[in-house]
Protein backbone atom coordinates (compact mmCIF):
# COMPACT_ATOMS: atom_id res chain seq x y z
CA UNK A 1 0.00 0.00 0.00
CA UNK A 2 1.25 3.68 -0.70
CA UNK A 3 0.55 5.13 2.89
CA UNK A 4 2.43 1.96 4.27
CA UNK A 5 5.76 2.64 2.80
CA UNK A 6 8.59 3.29 5.12
CA UNK A 7 9.86 6.90 3.62
CA UNK A 8 6.41 8.25 4.13
CA UNK A 9 5.78 7.05 7.73
CA UNK A 10 9.67 7.69 8.47
CA UNK A 11 8.79 11.75 7.62
CA UNK A 12 5.51 11.78 9.38
CA UNK A 13 7.40 10.44 12.75
CA UNK A 14 10.59 12.56 12.34
CA UNK A 15 8.34 15.45 11.92
CA UNK A 16 6.50 14.72 15.50
CA UNK A 17 9.94 13.88 17.18
CA UNK A 18 11.01 17.64 15.92
CA UNK A 19 8.67 19.32 17.13
CA UNK A 20 8.09 17.34 20.12
CA UNK A 21 11.85 18.10 21.00
CA UNK A 22 11.40 21.50 20.56
CA UNK A 23 8.80 21.91 22.95
CA UNK A 24 10.51 20.80 25.37
CA UNK A 25 12.30 23.62 25.91
CA UNK A 26 9.55 26.24 25.46
CA UNK A 27 7.84 25.77 29.14
CA UNK A 28 11.31 26.28 31.04
CA UNK A 29 10.90 29.40 32.75
CA UNK A 30 12.34 32.18 31.11
CA UNK A 31 14.00 35.60 33.01
CA UNK A 32 11.57 38.26 32.78
CA UNK A 33 12.42 40.34 36.44
CA UNK A 34 13.70 43.86 36.21
CA UNK A 35 16.28 43.28 38.74
CA UNK A 36 17.92 41.41 36.10
CA UNK A 37 19.30 43.52 34.01
CA UNK A 38 22.35 45.65 34.60
CA UNK A 39 22.41 49.39 35.15
CA UNK A 40 20.24 52.29 37.39
CA UNK A 41 20.36 50.74 41.09
CA UNK A 42 21.46 47.35 39.90
CA UNK A 43 24.99 47.10 39.31
CA UNK A 44 26.29 44.76 37.28
CA UNK A 45 27.51 42.17 39.44
CA UNK A 46 23.71 42.27 41.58
CA UNK A 47 22.55 41.80 37.95
CA UNK A 48 25.04 38.64 37.42
CA UNK A 49 24.24 37.39 40.77
CA UNK A 50 20.50 37.41 40.69
CA UNK A 51 20.36 35.95 37.00
CA UNK A 52 22.91 33.29 38.59
CA UNK A 53 20.63 32.61 40.78
CA UNK A 54 17.79 32.08 38.64
CA UNK A 55 18.81 29.89 36.39
CA UNK A 56 19.99 27.86 39.54
CA UNK A 57 16.58 27.95 40.33
CA UNK A 58 15.37 26.40 37.07
CA UNK A 59 18.15 23.39 37.76
CA UNK A 60 15.09 20.62 37.71
CA UNK A 61 13.22 21.87 34.27
CA UNK A 62 17.02 22.14 32.88
CA UNK A 63 17.36 18.31 34.07
CA UNK A 64 14.12 16.98 33.09
CA UNK A 65 14.45 18.74 29.69
CA UNK A 66 18.26 16.97 29.25
CA UNK A 67 16.39 13.85 30.00
CA UNK A 68 13.34 13.63 27.77
CA UNK A 69 15.40 15.34 24.86
CA UNK A 70 18.16 12.39 25.42
CA UNK A 71 15.60 9.66 25.43
CA UNK A 72 13.56 11.01 22.62
CA UNK A 73 16.70 11.23 21.10
CA UNK A 74 17.38 7.71 21.54
CA UNK A 75 14.07 6.57 20.49
CA UNK A 76 13.97 8.71 16.86
CA UNK A 77 17.93 7.21 16.67
CA UNK A 78 16.52 3.90 16.83
CA UNK A 79 13.50 4.33 14.78
CA UNK A 80 15.39 5.47 11.91
CA UNK A 81 17.73 2.78 12.08
CA UNK A 82 14.94 0.19 12.06
CA UNK A 83 13.35 2.18 8.87
CA UNK A 84 17.00 1.61 6.83
CA UNK A 85 16.28 -2.27 7.14
CA UNK A 86 12.80 -2.43 5.94
CA UNK A 87 11.36 -2.83 2.62
CA UNK A 88 7.83 -1.44 3.73
CA UNK A 89 6.10 -0.87 6.84
CA UNK A 90 3.08 -3.72 8.10
CA UNK A 91 -0.43 -2.95 9.69
CA UNK A 92 0.86 -3.78 12.63
CA UNK A 93 3.92 -1.63 12.87
CA UNK A 94 1.98 1.23 11.71
CA UNK A 95 -0.81 0.87 14.59
CA UNK A 96 1.98 1.16 17.09
CA UNK A 97 2.96 4.07 15.60
CA UNK A 98 -0.08 5.90 17.19
CA UNK A 99 0.68 5.25 20.85
CA UNK A 100 4.52 6.16 19.56
CA UNK A 101 3.78 9.42 18.27
CA UNK A 102 1.00 10.06 20.66
CA UNK A 103 3.43 9.56 23.32
CA UNK A 104 6.17 12.01 21.97
CA UNK A 105 3.77 14.60 21.54
CA UNK A 106 2.75 14.13 25.16
CA UNK A 107 5.92 14.15 26.69
CA UNK A 108 7.21 18.33 26.44
CA UNK A 109 3.79 18.29 29.29
CA UNK A 110 4.96 15.77 31.21
CA UNK A 111 8.09 16.65 31.43
CA UNK A 112 6.94 20.60 32.21
CA UNK A 113 5.67 18.86 35.32
CA UNK A 114 8.31 16.99 36.34
CA UNK A 115 10.39 20.21 36.18
CA UNK A 116 8.02 22.23 37.67
CA UNK A 117 7.32 19.91 40.84
CA UNK A 118 10.29 17.68 41.02
CA UNK A 119 10.02 16.68 44.99
CA UNK A 120 6.75 15.15 44.01
CA UNK A 121 6.13 11.55 43.42
CA UNK A 122 2.66 11.83 41.08
CA UNK A 123 4.96 13.95 38.61
CA UNK A 124 7.98 11.54 38.42
CA UNK A 125 5.31 8.57 37.85
CA UNK A 126 3.78 10.27 35.11
CA UNK A 127 6.67 11.58 33.42
CA UNK A 128 7.96 7.81 33.88
CA UNK A 129 4.63 6.25 32.72
CA UNK A 130 4.84 8.55 29.45
CA UNK A 131 8.77 7.47 28.67
CA UNK A 132 8.11 4.05 29.57
CA UNK A 133 5.34 3.69 27.35
CA UNK A 134 7.34 5.43 24.63
CA UNK A 135 10.27 2.80 25.04
CA UNK A 136 7.68 0.29 24.81
CA UNK A 137 6.46 1.21 21.27
CA UNK A 138 9.86 1.46 20.19
CA UNK A 139 10.58 -2.18 20.84
CA UNK A 140 7.09 -3.71 19.92
CA UNK A 141 7.88 -2.08 16.53
CA UNK A 142 11.27 -3.60 16.42
CA UNK A 143 10.09 -6.75 17.49
CA UNK A 144 7.45 -6.64 14.79
CA UNK A 145 9.86 -5.58 12.12
CA UNK A 146 11.15 -9.67 12.45
CA UNK A 147 7.75 -10.90 12.97
CA UNK A 148 6.35 -9.89 9.60
CA UNK A 149 9.31 -10.34 7.56
CA UNK A 150 9.83 -6.75 6.27
CA UNK A 151 13.56 -6.68 6.96
CA UNK A 152 15.64 -6.00 3.53
CA UNK A 153 17.33 -9.17 2.53
CA UNK A 154 20.60 -7.56 3.48
CA UNK A 155 19.99 -7.27 7.27
CA UNK A 156 21.64 -9.77 9.04
CA UNK A 157 19.35 -11.45 11.78
CA UNK A 158 21.61 -11.82 14.56
CA UNK A 159 22.29 -8.40 14.02
CA UNK A 160 18.73 -7.03 14.66
CA UNK A 161 17.86 -9.57 17.27
CA UNK A 162 20.86 -8.62 19.55
CA UNK A 163 19.19 -4.68 18.66
CA UNK A 164 15.82 -5.93 19.51
CA UNK A 165 17.13 -7.55 22.76
CA UNK A 166 18.52 -4.42 23.90
CA UNK A 167 15.87 -2.51 23.07
CA UNK A 168 13.65 -4.67 26.03
CA UNK A 169 16.13 -4.66 28.43
CA UNK A 170 16.71 -0.63 28.32
CA UNK A 171 12.59 -0.98 28.47
CA UNK A 172 13.01 -3.45 31.47
CA UNK A 173 15.61 -1.21 33.16
CA UNK A 174 13.23 1.78 32.90
CA UNK A 175 10.40 0.16 34.07
CA UNK A 176 12.29 -1.55 37.48
CA UNK A 177 13.39 2.64 38.12
CA UNK A 178 9.60 3.33 38.32
CA UNK A 179 9.00 1.80 41.79
CA UNK A 180 11.71 4.38 43.11
CA UNK A 181 9.21 7.45 42.29
CA UNK A 182 7.77 7.51 45.53
CA UNK A 183 11.89 9.09 46.23
CA UNK A 184 11.98 11.12 43.78
CA UNK A 185 14.17 13.59 43.08
CA UNK A 186 16.71 10.68 43.75
CA UNK A 187 15.13 8.48 41.00
CA UNK A 188 16.26 10.77 38.83
CA UNK A 189 19.84 8.92 39.12
CA UNK A 190 19.06 5.87 37.91
CA UNK A 191 16.98 7.67 34.67
CA UNK A 192 20.13 9.22 33.92
CA UNK A 193 21.79 5.77 33.65
CA UNK A 194 19.43 4.77 30.90
CA UNK A 195 21.86 5.93 28.11
CA UNK A 196 24.76 3.67 29.70
CA UNK A 197 22.49 1.15 30.39
CA UNK A 198 21.43 0.95 26.46
CA UNK A 199 25.25 1.72 25.07
CA UNK A 200 26.71 -0.83 27.21
CA UNK A 201 24.24 -3.68 26.41
CA UNK A 202 24.38 -2.76 22.69
CA UNK A 203 28.41 -3.07 22.75
CA UNK A 204 27.59 -6.41 24.77
CA UNK A 205 25.03 -8.00 22.47
CA UNK A 206 26.42 -6.71 19.37
CA UNK A 207 29.94 -8.38 20.20
CA UNK A 208 28.37 -11.48 21.24
CA UNK A 209 25.85 -11.87 17.82
CA UNK A 210 29.34 -11.20 15.90
CA UNK A 211 30.96 -14.12 17.27
CA UNK A 212 27.92 -16.25 16.65
CA UNK A 213 28.24 -15.55 13.49
CA UNK A 214 32.20 -15.95 13.16
CA UNK A 215 31.56 -19.42 14.46
CA UNK A 216 28.73 -20.27 12.15
CA UNK A 217 30.93 -19.01 9.41
CA UNK A 218 33.66 -21.39 10.47
CA UNK A 219 31.37 -23.97 11.11
CA UNK A 220 30.41 -23.69 7.45
CA UNK A 221 33.11 -23.17 6.09
CA UNK A 222 32.51 -21.24 2.63
CA UNK A 223 29.82 -22.04 1.09
CA UNK A 224 29.15 -21.22 -2.35
CA UNK A 225 25.80 -19.52 -2.20
CA UNK A 226 23.15 -18.60 0.64
CA UNK A 227 21.52 -22.10 1.92
CA UNK A 228 24.04 -24.19 0.13
CA UNK A 229 24.75 -27.26 2.13
CA UNK A 230 28.27 -28.17 3.03
CA UNK A 231 27.93 -31.61 4.11
CA UNK A 232 25.17 -32.62 1.84
CA UNK A 233 22.92 -32.68 4.84
CA UNK A 234 22.61 -29.55 7.04
CA UNK A 235 21.77 -26.37 5.25
CA UNK A 236 24.38 -23.43 6.35
CA UNK A 237 23.14 -20.02 6.62
CA UNK A 238 25.71 -17.67 7.74
CA UNK A 239 23.56 -14.63 8.82
CA UNK A 240 21.35 -16.67 11.04
CA UNK A 241 18.40 -16.84 9.12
Amino acid sequence: MSGNTAERVGIFTDAIFAIAMTLLVIEIPRPGAADLEAGGDVTKAQAVGRLWQFLVDQRNDFFAYALAFSLLWIVWREHHTIFSQVSRVSATMISLHFPLLLLAAFLPYATTVMGHYPDNPLAALLLGLVIGALLVCRSAIQSQAARDDVLLPEVGARMHRADVTVSWIVTGYWALTLVLVWWTPWVEIPWSLTVAVGAAGRMISRRSAAGEADQVRTACGTPRAKGDSHDGNSVCIPDGR
